[in-house]
């Protein structure tokens, strides 16, 4: 009997979901160092400088978002293919979550932009408590007439917010503007998906689109003028464009984790890890750590050695006992230790504009922790119900803090005594991102408690 849902996956989504929030709601005027930024917006003026290479922990969550979005492929496809249902029914689920996150991401995005108009602040927090409201009734999974109900209901009240929006703030709606990481997260779920239906069967094959969208992406990166014949998507740039693809070399590798996990899941034959193999999951662990390290001091020469070395080690300890966790990691530091070599080439490192380098580099790191979370959860069933329930509902995680969270702070004034707590303060700077972010968590796993999921 397998396990429908594997914890090392969602408490990876959980830590990248935590992640996100967390650095976007620390104290900016706080003094903080410019590593609990990203690397290329540092303090204190924040100003994107797509020249000044480097990674801090704050350049890893997209990724790590994104690693377990791949590997759930496997479990939420197979199962759908083995009910009987037709690869059309299963493709048209696809094209159905792509329109789904796509008009998700265009709400979004026209909704930050009434946060910066002039109406009195307490009707735009209004807005936005009642907007994150339409979004929960119309996404909210429920079965039956009530949940039918509840979603045409929720459409409905984002629709007449969506004449509030336009006759009472003034701001003509703008297919302009979107959330950017949902719209790759769309694209992305619709392509990566596509690409593991047609390899479902054949993990080669598969490798061999990874190099060709690794080719791709050089070609780009390198030789531009090479990839002329390749369609405009000016046109269409609001919901698509080819540079969104790139995120593929980490979703695809991810997915071929995800059908080791699922074949592991399905055997019935526990892993044995022994304390070698204790310590080869934390030796993965170390080498992801290493490279926030070396990356951002820009010590890759240093960073590369020590990698390779800790990688060396790993097989050694895992030799005679390679498993499901032991794949991962290997995956991981093949990966990890190819984008250290593309560092120089590329320039160095950079999450924006986003190079090979970090394609490659932080997709090997999310295998390596889920690596050591696949060696936790096998040896100790350490399951983590409290992160892996965040990580189970990302989307209403991704939107409770600006829409609900952050507007009922600003009502009641918590929020303006915690940033004045936080001004010049590197302590308060932090305590104010832990608050909001554990306020996020609480609701959000009081939501996965009672079953109360998005659809997305």
């Amino acid at each position: 009997m397998y396990k429908e849902r594997i914890a090392s996956i969602d408490i990876l989504r959980g830590i990248a979901i935590a992640g996100m929030i967390l650095c976007a709601n620390i104290g900016f005027d706080s003094g903080l160092p410019a590593w609990m930024f990203h690397a290329q917006t540092p303090p204190p003026t924040y100003a994107f400088d797509p020249t000044c290479a480097g990674l801090t922990w704050v350049d890893l969550v997209f990724p790590f978002f994104l690693f377990p979005m791949g590997a759930a492929f496997p479990f939420a496809m197979r199962k759908r293919i083995e009910s009987g249902q037709s690869l059309w029914k299963i493709i048209l689920g696809l094209v159905k979550r792509w329109l789904i996150l796509t008009c998700f991401a265009l709400l979004l995005g026209n909704a930050y932009s009434v946060s910066a108009t002039a109406q009195p602040a307490w009707q735009v927090y209004i807005y936005m408590i009642a907007l994150w409201a339409g979004m929960f009734m119309s996404l909210v999974r429920i079965k039956g007439k009530t949940g039918n109900t509840l979603n045409i209901s929720g459409i409905l009240t984002i629709c007449l917010l969506g004449v509030i929006h336009v006759k009472w703030f003034g701001i003509p709606l703008d297919k302009g503007k979107c959330d950017i990481i949902i719209m790759i997260l769309a694209n992305v779920s619709l392509w990566g998906g596509l690409i593991w239906l047609l390899t479902r069967d054949n993990t080669r094959l598969r490798w061999l689109v990874f190099l060709l969208a690794a080719a791709l992406k050089a070609m780009d990166s390198y030789i531009p003028e090479t990839l002329s014949i390749i369609p405009s998507t000016d046109s269409i740039s609001w919901f698509f464009t080819w540079d969104w693809l790139q995120y593929l070399l980490i979703v695809i590798p991810s997915s071929v984790v995800g059908d080791r996990i699922l074949a592991y899941s399905r055997s019935g034959e526990p892993a044995t890890i022994d304390n070698k193999g204790v310590a080869a999951g934390a030796i993965a662990l170390a080498a992801m750590l290493i490279q926030l390290w070396g990356l951002y001091t820009r010590n890759v020469t240093a960073d590369f050695i020590i990698s390779a070395v800790l990688a060396a080690i790993f097989i050694i300890l895992t030799f005679k006992s390679r498993n499901i966790y032991t794949f991962t990691a290997y995956t991981g530091f093949a990966l990890m230790l190819t984008g250290i070599v593309f560092d120089p080439i590329d320039g160095g490192i950079t999450k924006d504009y986003c190079n090979i380098s970090y394609l490659l580099t932080t997709g090997g790191m999310a295998a390596l922790v889920t690596s050591f979370l696949l060696m936790l959860e096998i040896r100790f069933n350490v399951r983590q119900r409290f992160l892996a329930g965040v990580g189970q509902n990302p989307m209403i995680a991704y939107t409770i803090t600006s829409f609900l969270i952050g507007p009922i702070l600003n009502l009641t004034g918590a929020y303006g005594l915690l940033s004045s707590l936080s001004e010049g303060s590197q302590f308060w700077g932090v305590v104010q991102g832990v608050i909001i972010t554990g306020l996020m968590m609480i609701f959000t796993y009081m939501f996965t408690k009672l079953k109360l999921f998005w659809r997305s």
